[in-house]
């Protein structure tokens, strides 16, 4: 994306720093995520140095510096998770998906992002597989779940009720199952999963 392109974008948002976060959103929501190269036409733009710009796109978890992978996985950062075991649950998918939080794997397959609580707490610990809320889950439960993601499994589709995260923890949407769905909103494809 070049400086017109940038600046088309941009077009209808005062050229002054107060406007850095929004003009970062819409770049990373036009291309999925902000690569370096959009930082001295953001900056220009907005009137401000690079510097200023590289700052926020580094330090904002919602902001990504790198490009999206083909399966994200979101860790939930949040208070009942981590008290439940989430911190546990990181380290093995860290150690299972070969890549640490904030990061994509060697091969640029697999994600694994830090989530703010989305406020389904009564699946704590959880985790977000391409959106979808996973949990609780066991350490057992997580092990599994990172190999099938690696493999490149599906983790089984939304059962009702499940929550779908549409993006970055900013917009949450609920799934309904189809009618005469008589699961109870539980899935019973594999532990962990509901």
């Amino acid at each position: 994306m070049d400086r017109n392109q940038i600046d088309s974008l941009l077009a209808d948002l005062p050229r002054e720093q107060g406007q850095l976060l929004p003009a970062l959103h819409r770049v990373q929501h036009e291309l999925g995520w902000l690569p370096r190269e959009v930082f001295a036409p953001v900056a220009k733009h907005l009137k401000i140095t690079e510097a200023q710009v590289y700052g926020p796109a580094t330090y904002y978890a919602e902001f990504r510096i790198s490009p999206p992978p083909e399966r994200l996985v979101t860790w939930c950062s949040g208070p009942t998770c981590r008290v439940l075991g989430g911190d546990k649950v990181l380290r093995i998918m860290e150690a299972e998906l070969g890549c640490e939080l904030g990061g994509n794997s060697a091969d640029g397959k697999t994600g694994l992002w830090l989530g703010q609580c989305n406020g389904s707490c009564e699946r704590a610990p959880q985790v977000w597989v391409d959106g979808r809320v996973v949990g609780p889950l066991s350490l057992a439960d997580s092990v599994r779940l990172a190999r099938r993601i690696k493999a490149g499994e599906d983790v089984a589709p939304a059962p009702q009720g499940a929550v779908q995260i549409e993006s970055t923890a900013v917009q949450v949407k609920a799934y309904h199952g189809a009618a005469g769905d008589d699961t109870g909103g539980h899935s019973a494809s594999s532990a962990g999963e509901r």
